[in-house]
């Protein structure tokens, strides 16, 4: 499928869409190697060597943003590569494999390589590995298959240059949300707020995303300890989730940009509803330490928050999976993904088995359709 797709979708076509998967990773065929072209010629004299450039092999590891926790039985399908290429480096494989094979219509791409960009000392350094890298989704990826939708990934570092990015590219074509890999600082403290504002002017969700890099690097996002395994990692990624949640709401960031939107993906989501009640309870006695939280927290989180699905809670009694999407509001907050191309990857086809069918089409597509609005078309 390519760029010719675009122009023989109908009206009817669009309004037929089924499945909306709001959390694919495309990788870069080098590692960050390939952003080296997309860099001014300062930039590539500056920082190309050390991200591999002019180098074959992979250059993840020169400058290791993700993956630092290692899953001894392997991160990646091993049948999303195309032979002689690494996983999810191919469009055209990943179309067929992914969106034909599993009947996705959109599928919104998360930078792969740069889910800890925001782990990085250097600002610059790493607003600049960010422009590149958008420069390349918008030419690999989005301009082959118009099912393919992007994040643009910003620079958390420095707000100044991350607001510059999302001004130049808010506009392009198939750009739906601002992709902000995770920091230090919590989300509701006032550091984030030019990036706020300049969302919310654009009309582009926020998404965060687990990083690999917590409690690493000293710029990295924190959980409360530092696991040792993989599987201790992953169990407990809700913790950063829970912490950025309840920083929003209680910061009153809703209050400051009504129109704010912030995905959180691949967070878990049974902790939502815990969070929401225990918030809600204590507004109602410390309401004099947050004045400018003027309604419930829950209100907020409903309106302006959505949660993706992967990885699925699979409670031992089927029953509860109900009852806990009821607690939740999962028939408006929730949203489907497939974390393709990673081991745990959720097919569409049985991810949400045993949901009520009108659940299930609210959380696989009426829900991002909904948040996402008309750039996801």
């Amino acid at each position: 499928m390519t760029t010719a797709y675009a122009a023989a979708q109908t009206t009817e076509k669009k309004q037929s869409l089924a499945i909306i998967d709001s959390d694919v990773h495309p990788y870069m065929e080098n590692g960050l190697a390939t952003l080296v072209p997309y860099m001014s010629t300062a930039w590539q004299k500056r920082i190309g060597s050390g991200l591999g450039g002019g180098h074959t092999v992979a250059s993840q590891f020169h400058l290791p943003l993700d993956y630092l926790y290692i899953n001894s039985s392997g991160g990646m399908r091993a049948d999303t590569a195309r032979p002689g290429m690494s996983p999810a480096t191919d469009p055209a494989f990943t179309a067929a494999q992914l969106l034909d094979g599993a009947g996705i219509d959109r599928a919104i791409l998360l930078a792969g390589h740069l889910l800890g960009l925001g782990a990085m000392p250097d600002p610059q350094v790493a607003a600049t590995i960010a422009s590149a890298y958008n420069d390349w989704m918008c030419e690999r990826w989005l301009q082959f298959d118009q099912r393919y939708r992007g994040g643009l990934v910003i620079a958390p570092q420095d707000p100044e240059l991350a607001v510059k990015e999302i001004d130049r590219m808010s506009d392009r074509p198939g750009i739906v949300e601002i992709f902000m890999p995770l920091h230090e600082i919590l989300m509701g403290e006032k550091h984030y707020y030019p990036i706020y504002e300049a969302a919310q002017r654009h009309g582009l969700p926020i998404c965060v995303h687990p990083s690999g890099t917590e409690n690493v690097y000293a710029r990295a996002p924190r959980m409360a300890g530092t696991p040792t395994y993989y599987i201790e990692w992953h169990a407990l990624l809700g913790q950063i989730h829970q912490a950025n949640t309840a920083s929003l709401l209680c910061h009153g960031v809703f209050e400051r940009f009504p129109e704010l939107k912030v995905v959180i993906a691949e967070g878990g989501i049974a902790w939502i509803a815990e969070l929401a009640w225990k918030l809600d309870a204590d507004w109602h006695g410390l309401r004099d330490e947050i004045p400018w939280v003027k309604r419930h927290p829950s209100d907020y989180l409903n309106e302006n928050m959505r949660f993706t699905t992967q990885p699925f809670v699979e409670p031992p009694k089927r029953e509860h999976l109900t009852s806990l999407m009821d607690m939740i509001n999962a028939e408006k907050v929730l949203m489907f993904s497939s974390d393709y191309p990673h081991w745990n990857y959720n097919d569409p086809t049985n991810a949400l088995a045993g949901l009520p069918e009108e659940l299930q089409r609210r959380i696989m597509f009426d829900n991002p359709r909904e948040f996402y609005g008309d750039r996801i078309n």
